[in-house]
This record gives structure tokens, C-alpha cells and sequence, in this order.
């Protein structure tokens, strides 16, 4: 046993000392071989290994960059990019981040529409999101675009977005646009320039929509925020008929509304022959009510993995406060029951990865309280879309603190629908 042990310490201490020898060579490469991260740009541009230092996300970000202009026909795209990082690590905060270097990188990709010299341009701001927008009116437009377009510049994979901005920055119209994912009107597109700039630009082509039917402000702000604001673009009639049978069918309470989606969004998923026609709004609430009241899961246990964000924990005197995930279809049968809500129909979301579901409870000696709320966050916006009490009903102030502290611990955004 005591053999075992040493050569434990011994392997321990070769760990240590290999993990003490990376921090050293990258406390030698920070502070003598390279003084400013000018050089830094420098050397990865020339295909130095500082693979080490990878920590520092701007460092990984420059080096997948240049990897990715690394052919012979972008030489010159690459060499543009290693001007632009230099410039602008001297005179912006655009070399700040791993994403404003994304953002630089999407630029360079469009050099050849850049309506002005880069190496011209002067901050105006301090900020780098706002510095993100100057440079991106100073490069591609010669009319005002709305605020929201200005997140297509941080996209990894949809230039289409990048292509919009530059279209309506020529002054282009909405309908002319290449690509747009849903049947778009004129007067679609004229909402399109006016939608909030707090939508995502896949929330404002939505929203767009609802407001370009003739739909309300309340009813078009909470499609968007529901899961039809954020869904992959298919089925699109059917689900435009759907805006219209909510829209012309009288005065309801709207926060009924996504668990009228819910149904009618898995009826769909089951039936791809499924159709709105001769139903009424009033019918497809009365389905959709006996389809929650009676809901439950196959007998079979469906298991998936954690969805990567951390639950949540605090402890008020005798009492704890927890917010853990839910990774079973029985656990999600069991809470539904309990809760008296639908969230049973969720596994298959949860299994494909699209969506989590979390539970706030609270306990005290380790017995269970309350479920103060049954909470849904949706895995590709790493966004909260919904939060629910007992029967549906809205959340209390104090779960909603709870909610807010996650949120901000994890990096998630609360949809204001809550």
C-alpha cells in the first residue's frame, strides 16, 4: 500500500511540475518575448504555435481566424485581417473580446463591399458594441438600418444576416431581400424596419409578421417571445394560418397563448397531415385544454443528458432554495402532475437538445415545500421562454428574483413574458 502511494506522489508531482512548466513558458511568452499584442497578431499571422496560451480567448479566436484564410486565395483576406487587428487593437476596444474579433473576421469576408477605407475610420464611442456599429455603417452603409440588424455582424455561421445589413444600407427594400424565410408582404416589410432593438433578428422577421397581418402590438410581442419566434423555418403556411385563426378570433387571455402553441406545435409533430382547417380558436382551446388536463408520458423512462447549465442554489434560515434540471421523462410526467401543467410533453424537446427544463424548489430539512416554478430555456438562444406556476399561472416576485439571479449567473436572458 505505502508502494502505492509513492508512486502516486511521484506521478502527482510529475503532473505539478509539467502544469507549473505551461504556466511558466506562457508567463515567458506574455512578458518577454512579446511586449505588445501587436506581436501576439503578428506571430499567429505567420503560423507560430501559441497553442499554450489558448486560454486567453482572443488569442484562439485570432489563430481560428487566420486558419481560416489560410489558402492561397485568401492570402490576401488574411493579410487584411492581420492590418485590421493591429489598427484597431491601437486605436479601439474591437480586439477586446473573442466575439468583437468574430465580428472584424465577418467584415474582412466583405472587404470587397466596403464603401470607405478602414484605416480612415476614428471611433466615436467607447464601447465596442457601439464601436461595432460605427464601423459596420462606416464600411457597408449609406442609409440608416435598424439596430437589430447590427447582430448579424457576430454570426459564426448565417452570412445571409450580413447580407441583409448591407442590402437595406444601400437602401434596398426588405422585399427584395434574398432568402427571407417566410412569405413576406410589402407591408411585412415595413414593420421589419421598425421592429424593437431588442429582438433577435430572427424574433423581428416575426414579429414583422404578425404586425404586417394586422395583428396587435400585445398579440405580435407574444408570438414572437413564444417558441414560434425562435422555431426553424418550416411549415410556414400552416403556422402563418395559425396567426390568423388567433388573430380573428376574438378577445381571449393572452397568457393562454403558449399553451395554445404547445398543443397545436405537437399535433403537429405527431401528424405532419395535421391542419387548421374548419377550426375555430375556441375549438382548438377546448383540444388544447383536455390535451393538458390529459397528457401523460409512455411507460417507457426516456433519459437525456444535462443540458450544460448549472442549477442554482440559496439557503434563506431553515429554508433552501434549488433550481435543478429536469433529465427524465418520468420526472418531467411526475412535475407536470404535480404542477398540473403540460410540461410531460417536453421530453422529446429535451432528448433532441432544443430545449431544458429546470425546477425551483424549495426545501427545508430536506423535505420538499413548494415547486415554486416549472422553468423552460431554450438551448440555441440560451434564453428563459417560459416560467410557470401551479396551473399554468404566473410566477411569484419571489421566484422571479430567484429566476433573475440564475439568469445572470449562467448568462441567460429572461424573456420578459414571465
Amino acid at each position: 500500500m505505502a508502494k502505492k502511494n509513492k508512486t502516486e506522489r511521484e506521478k502527482q508531482l510529475l503532473k505539478t511540475a509539467a502544469q507549473e512548466a505551461v504556466i511558466a513558458q506562457a508567463l515567458q511568452f506574455s512578458r518577454k518575448r512579446f511586449k505588445k499584442f501587436e506581436d501576439i497578431i503578428v506571430q499567429l499571422y505567420l503560423g507560430a504555435d501559441l497553442s499554450f496560451s489558448f486560454s486567453d480567448r482572443r488569442i484562439w479566436k485570432i489563430n481560428e481566424c487566420f486558419n481560416n484564410f489560410s489558402s492561397k486565395v485568401k492570402a490576401a483576406d488574411r493579410k487584411i485581417l492581420k492590418d485590421v487587428l493591429i489598427l484597431l487593437d491601437a486605436k479601439s476596444e474591437l480586439v477586446s473580446g473573442e466575439a468583437y474579433i468574430q465580428v472584424l473576421y465577418n467584415m474582412v469576408q466583405f472587404r470587397a463591399y466596403w464603401k470607405q477605407d478602414v484605416f480612415k475610420w476614428k471611433p466615436i464611442t467607447k464601447q465596442p458594441a457601439a464601436q461595432v456599429k460605427e464601423l459596420a455603417a462606416y464600411l457597408f452603409c449609406k442609409y440608416k438600418i435598424p439596430d437589430f440588424l447590427y447582430q448579424g455582424l457576430y454570426e459564426t455561421k448565417n452570412m445571409q444576416y450580413i447580407q441583409w445589413l448591407m442590402h437595406l444600407g444601400d437602401g434596398g427594400r426588405v422585399k427584395e431581400m434574398k432568402n427571407i424565410p417566410i412569405p413576406f408582404t410589402q407591408k411585412m416589410g415595413h414593420y421589419f424596419l421598425l421592429a424593437p432593438a431588442k429582438f433577435s433578428i430572427a424574433e423581428a422577421l416575426r414579429w414583422a409578421q404578425v404586425k404586417g397581418l394586422n395583428g396587435e402590438d400585445r398579440l405580435a410581442e407574444r408570438i414572437t417571445y413564444s417558441w414560434m419566434g425562435t422555431k426553424t423555418y418550416d411549415n410556414e403556411g400552416f403556422w402563418e394560418s395559425f396567426i390568423r385563426l388567433v388573430m380573428n378570433g376574438g378577445m381571449f387571455n393572452l397568457n393562454k397563448l403558449t399553451e395554445l402553441i404547445d398543443y397545436v406545435r405537437e399535433e403537429k409533430r405527431v401528424n405532419s397531415n395535421y391542419t387548421l382547417k374548419g377550426r375555430t380558436l375556441q375549438s382548438l382551446f377546448r383540444q388544447s385544454d383536455v390535451w393538458h388536463s390529459h397528457f401523460s408520458n409512455s411507460r417507457t423512462n426516456q433519459v437525456w443528458k444535462p443540458c450544460g447549465i448549472e442549477g442554482y442554489r440559496a439557503e434563506k434560515k431553515s429554508e433552501v432554495v434549488v433550481l435543478e434540471e429536469l433529465t427524465e421523462s418520468r420526472k418531467l410526467t411526475e412535475e407536470g402532475k404535480t404542477m398540473k401543467h403540460c410540461v410531460g410533453s417536453y421530453a422529446f424537446y429535451c432528448a433532441k437538445g432544443k430545449s431544458a427544463i429546470f425546477s425551483l424548489r424549495k426545501y427545508s430539512g430536506g423535505i420538499l415545500l413548494d415547486i415554486m416554478a416549472t422553468i423552460e430555456v431554450n438551448l440555441a438562444l440560451q434564453r428563459v421562454v417560459q416560467a410557470k406556476a401551479k396551473m399554468n399561472k404566473p410566477v411569484s416576485e419571489e421566484a422571479k428574483k430567484y429566476m433573475e439571479a440564475w439568469a445572470m449567473s449562467e448568462g441567460l436572458v429572461l424573456n420578459p413574458y414571465l
